[in-house]
Formats: C-alpha cells, sequence, structure tokens
C-alpha cells in the first residue's frame, strides 16, 4: 500500500476545543500517518500520530533558515500557512518512508481517507488537492519526489513571500476565493505568484497531472446536518460521503457548540455544533447563555472604553506612528491617517471601491487600544518586532461579533 504523511505545524498556549475530535477521526485512518511539530503535549497517544517537538516559531525559522537556504523569520503562527508548500524540504528527513507526503489543518474532522484517496488515484496524480479550485491549504497531498519537493520553487515570488512577515495566502490562491469560482487562476492578475498557479500552469503544460475535486464539506452553502460514523462522514440529506469537513466557517460562530469527547461514540456536525445526542433541549439553553456572556462582556469593555476616555484626558497618548503607513488585511489594502486627538482614519481600498472608517482610539496598555466605530467597539493590539518604530500587525478585534482581522504592514 502507497505511504502517506500528513504533516501539520501548531503553535500555542494550549489545543482549541475540537481538537480531541480531530485526533479520534484521525485514529480511524490507520494506514494514514500524521506527523503533528508543535510546542504542546499530546492529549492522548495514538500509533499512526506523532508529535514532533519544536518549541516555538523561532526554532522553526532556524530549520526553514537552513532547509530553503533563506532568512525566515517567522513572528506570527498565521504565516505558517504560506510555508505549507515546503514542508516537504523542510521535513524531508521524516519523509523518507513515505510515497506521498502532504499537509492538513486542525480544524478538520475526517472521514475515511482511503475512500477518496485510492491507489488507482495515488498511482494517477503527482499532486490532489479535495478542492476544485485551488490545492487546499486544510488538505494537499503530492508525490514524494524532488519534483514534487520543489514544486514551490516554480513561483518567481517564493523568497520574497517566504522572508516577508505578510502573510500572502501562497498556499492557495493569494486571497482571490471568489475569483477562481469563476475563472482560472491563469487568467487572474495577482500579486504574487501563489502555489495554485504554479500547480495550474504545469498541469496545463503536461509537467504534473493534478487532480482537483470538491469531496469536502466547509458548510459555506449548506446547513445540513453530517453525520460521522465509525470514521466515515455521510450528508444525513443526500447521504453522500465526504473526505472531511473544513470547521473554518464554524469554529469562530459564537453560537457552535462542541459536546465534550467522548472515546466511544459517533457524531453530529453541523452549523449548530458537534453533538453526540440530540440537543433539542441543551442547544436553546445553550445559546441563551452565550448571549448573555456576550452581553456582559460587552459591559466590560464599554467600562473600559468609559475609563480609557477619561486616562485620555490626563495623558498624552497618539498614534501618529500610524502616519500614512499601508497595510494589508487579505487582498484589501488599507492606510491609516491619525487626525486630532484619539482620532483615527483607515481608508480601505479593495475590488475598486474606496471604503472609509473612523476610530476613535484610546489606550488600554502597552500596545493595546481600545476603539470605537459607529457604536462598534473593538480591541487594537500592536505587535512590533526587534526595535522597529511602526508594528508589522496590528490585530483588530470586534467585540460583537469575536471576529479578529489581522493587518500586516507592506515591506
Amino acid at each position: 500500500m502507497t505511504r502517506i504523511a500528513l504533516i501539520n505545524c501548531y503553535f500555542g498556549k494550549s489545543w482549541p476545543e475540537y481538537f480531541t475530535h480531530f485526533l479520534y477521526s484521525c485514529k480511524y485512518n490507520p494506514d494514514v500517518d500524521f506527523l503533528l511539530f508543535t510546542n504542546l503535549e499530546a492529549p492522548f497517544h495514538l500509533p499512526n500520530v506523532h508529535f514532533i517537538k519544536i518549541n516555538n516559531l523561532a526554532e522553526f525559522s532556524t530549520m526553514a533558515s537552513e532547509k530553503l537556504n533563506l532568512a525566515i523569520n517567522i513572528l506570527d503562527g498565521y504565516k505558517l500557512c504560506d510555508f505549507k508548500p515546503t514542508y516537504g524540504l523542510i521535513f524531508q528527513e521524516y519523509l523518507k518512508e513515505y510515497d506521498f507526503w502532504g499537509y492538513c489543518d486542525i480544524d478538520i474532522i475526517f472521514g475515511n481517507i482511503r475512500y477518496f484517496i485510492t491507489e488507482k488515484l495515488l498511482e494517477k496524480y503527482d499532486v490532489i488537492s479535495p478542492h476544485k479550485n485551488y490545492p487546499a491549504g486544510f488538505f494537499t497531498l503530492l508525490k514524494n519526489n524532488e519534483q514534487c519537493i520543489n514544486l514551490f520553487k516554480q513561483s518567481k515570488d517564493y523568497a520574497h513571500v517566504l522572508q516577508n512577515t505578510r502573510h500572502f495566502c501562497f498556499d492557495e490562491c493569494n486571497f482571490e476565493f471568489n475569483l477562481v469560482h469563476t475563472k482560472d487562476i491563469t487568467e487572474i492578475t495577482t500579486e504574487i505568484e501563489s502555489f495554485t498557479l504554479v500547480v495550474r500552469r504545469l498541469e496545463l503544460q503536461k509537467e504534473i497531472k493534478y487532480y482537483h475535486k470538491n469531496i469536502v464539506q466547509e458548510f459555506v452553502y449548506s446547513n445540513v446536518t453530517h453525520h460521522w460514523v465509525e470514521g466515515n462522514i455521510f450528508n444525513t440529506v443526500t447521504e453522500k460521503q465526504y473526505l472531511l469537513i473544513h470547521l473554518i466557517n464554524l469554529k469562530d460562530n459564537p453560537y457552535f457548540f462542541i459536546d465534550p469527547f467522548e472515546a466511544k461514540g459517533n457524531f453530529s456536525i453541523s452549523p449548530q455544533g458537534i453533538h453526540y445526542k440530540s440537543n433539542t433541549i441543551s442547544y436553546p439553553l445553550k445559546k441563551i447563555r452565550r448571549k448573555i456572556e456576550k452581553r456582559v462582556t460587552h459591559a466590560r469593555y464599554r467600562f473600559l472604553l468609559l475609563k480609557s476616555k477619561l486616562l485620555a484626558y490626563t495623558q498624552k497618548q497618539h498614534v501618529n506612528f500610524l502616519e500614512e503607513q499601508s497595510y494589508k488585511i487579505g487582498k484589501t489594502h488599507i492606510t491609516f491617517y491619525p487626525q486630532d486627538k484619539n482620532k483615527l482614519i483607515i481608508i480601505n481600498e479593495g475590488e475598486n471601491v474606496l471604503h472609509y472608517n473612523q476610530f476613535s482610539l484610546y489606550k488600554l496598555k502597552d500596545n493595546q487600544w481600545i476603539g470605537v466605530s459607529k457604536k462598534n467597539i473593538s480591541t487594537i493590539d500592536f505587535h512590533y518586532k526587534n526595535q522597529e518604530d511602526i508594528p508589522y500587525k496590528i490585530s483588530i478585534k470586534s467585540i460583537k461579533n469575536r471576529i479578529t482581522e489581522n493587518a500586516y504592514y507592506i515591506y
């Protein structure tokens, strides 16, 4: 049987709530190995899941620098996405026994991998993605040969992308998710040559064979409950089977609840959460509780805002260091214009449309401010590298919907 290894790199203070369900779904794919490079300990051990110690991003950066022969300095975990196509080279010594290597995220629940990734498929294709429009960052397989290990180098921009602190969505399509649904990536003008462009271009030139079909569920267009039954995922209405469920559109929903993990038992996955039994009674109660928590949180931040406003009258506060500095959130270009005291104008430029937004900013503590715009409260965190005066990243977290947007400085 063709040997497969899937790689994930994760660094943090703790595993996310859904991680045990991810691991449990790995257990039911015993003929696939999972290599998790992390600073965290394993919640429980499985014969096909290998936890390999890397203490932090700095240690990963050192490894990457040596293997890629580039000066790598990763400051932000999200930046690891740009490195996924390089994992075959960075972790080459761990992959000697495998015929295919790939990468996956941990916010997924696997179905039966070998049901979809058959021996016939592996024999025929060099690159395998369960998404029609691009090599999916949450799951892509590549043949373990010199060509595929070094495939990322076919992008003229790979060195620029990997050495820059900004996240470029290099592993997928450089944030062109809307356009790739209607156009071929080769017809789209992008800031950088993404891995999607590399793979698609080589496919058209018949230099590689590339499988890309939709065999996953991300709940983009569906609210239907899916059942995970002994390692298989089914749509409860159509009975269609899926390779995996990606929680990307669910996990940050404040009303997505995950039942405590049970080592024995099948479960259901829906926009309401991950559940082991009917939640017709418990779900409404949980939703009410979450709404109360949201109101308490909002009240707390309104108090912090008022307190910060009062302090602003006695302290000198300004964000002049942002004067006409340019950042990017995804593919959206934003520029900051500090006005009079505690006022900040943000101009968003995307899809040939300009959006104007005004924040009133008040300092909470070092490098963290609280802002209000159109009655919406957000916290703004400034992240610095070395002794630079300008933050390389600005994190804007909405208190109302709990969504955090990261703006990266354009170097």
